[in-house]
């Protein structure tokens, strides 16, 4: 499906809401709160990719501190890992990748999940030199002062390795790390919708991790992707890092726009996004057959009517893109107080049902959903 501009929500693997379904409202909490629910223990299998999707062996997976080692299909798994409910956050690490991650809203059951690692565009540059480094639409200018992560000063090459994450993606989602959870500069935690980001990681001679000196900057040049977007980029964006300690994305500064480009500059590396921000609230789905059967593997996509041109409703934004578990459940975060809209699709990739679902101003809701399944074709119905 062609794409022109993305949002995907702030927990990654949402699951599916869709059709005539029945709101159950929950506790309700601060709309700047977000709940990570419970310590809990849960059962994971996961894959790691590259961007064709072949499967990585031999890649370093981590979970709570606790290293796994993917086999040769690229499968990795945890068995009554300790975690919080709705809280999971895997790194994955292999040689010749960027580093990858992703974060887990849990349910009971399997918990299933793909970790995608990027093939780096590889530039050389000199301390002490002014260099730009260019990948897809987005440029990197340094100043050439740098250090190891310990602070000592370097000097000599660095390896510049990066890859250019643009809103129009269709594979951004999968890209990306963790997920698009994020804490504001007043520490309220929201979710984000991209407008594109950069993932950057440097290197010494040695193979050592560098960074940009203390009060260095590099200044980070991003395209708008889509023309979809210039119409509604703001002057203004906020940016955002991706904190690899925490599993979350942080605010921190901002990007100015100049025509069709958005230009700011940046203290430190890792993954850098251009967001928009909004109060997340917490989703969870039940999707059942008539019979009472869970439904597995019903894939959703989501978007924001309240965001989107008229002429991309049908065409576009994605939010998020989640399957259900073994047991028919999945939880997310969503946008607070927001129309959604819902597009639904079986096992074999087909549209089975759209559903606009009503704004709520509760933190917490429940949803419960109901498939008669016949062959290719689902309909739903109030419970």
């Amino acid at each position: 499906m062609k794409t022109n501009k993305l949002f995907i929500l702030g927990l990654s693997v949402l699951s599916i809401l869709f059709t005539n379904c029945d709101n159950k409202e929950d506790a309700t909490t601060s709309q700047n709160e977000f709940n990570f629910g419970a310590t809990v223990s849960r059962d994971f299998k996961g894959k790691i990719v590259d961007e064709n999707n072949n499967p990585i062996a031999n890649a370093t997976v981590t979970l709570n501190g606790y290293e796994v080692t993917t086999n040769s299909s690229g499968i990795f798994s945890y068995v009554n890992a300790s975690v919080k409910e709705r809280f999971a956050y895997f790194t994955a690490e292999k040689d010749g990748f960027l580093s990858g991650s992703r974060t887990v809203m849990t349910h009971d059951g399997l918990n299933e999940l793909t970790i995608m690692l990027l093939t780096p565009k590889v530039d050389m540059i000199q301390t002490g030199e002014i260099a730009t480094v260019t990948v897809g639409n987005t440029s990197i200018k340094f100043d050439g002062a740098f250090t190891t992560e310990s602070g000592e000063v370097y000097n000599g090459t660095v390896k510049v390795l990066s890859a250019d994450l643009p809103a129009n993606d269709p594979k951004v989602f999968d890209k990306m790390p963790g997920s698009l959870l994020a804490i504001d500069s007043n520490g309220d935690y929201k979710g984000l919708e991209t407008f594109g980001m950069v993932n950057v990681e440097l290197y010494g001679s040695d193979n050592q991790k560098l960074q940009l000196t203390e009060g260095h900057t590099a200044k980070i040049t991003m395209d708008i992707a889509t023309q979809a977007q210039q119409a509604i980029a703001p002057n203004i964006m906020p940016m955002w890092y991706f904190d690899v300690k925490k599993g979350v994305w942080v605010e921190e500064g901002f990007s100015e726009r100049i025509g069709n480009q958005y230009v700011g500059n940046v203290s430190h590396f890792t993954v850098w996004n251009n967001d928009w921000a909004y109060p997340v609230a917490n989703l969870n789905v039940v999707v059942t057959n008539a019979d009472g059967t869970p439904v597995q593997g019903v894939k959703v996509e989501i978007f924001r009517p309240s965001v989107t041109a008229p002429a991309d409703h049908w065409n576009v934004p994605l939010i998020s893109l989640g399957v259900t578990g073994s047991n028919g459940t999945l939880s997310a975060g969503v946008p607070y107080n927001e129309v959604f809209v819902f597009r639904a699709y079986n096992i074999n990739g087909l549209l089975i049902n759209t559903q606009e679902l009503p704004a709520s101003t509760l933190a917490n809701r429940t949803v419960y959903v109901v498939i008669p399944f016949n062959d290719r074709v689902a309909t739903t119905k109030k419970n």
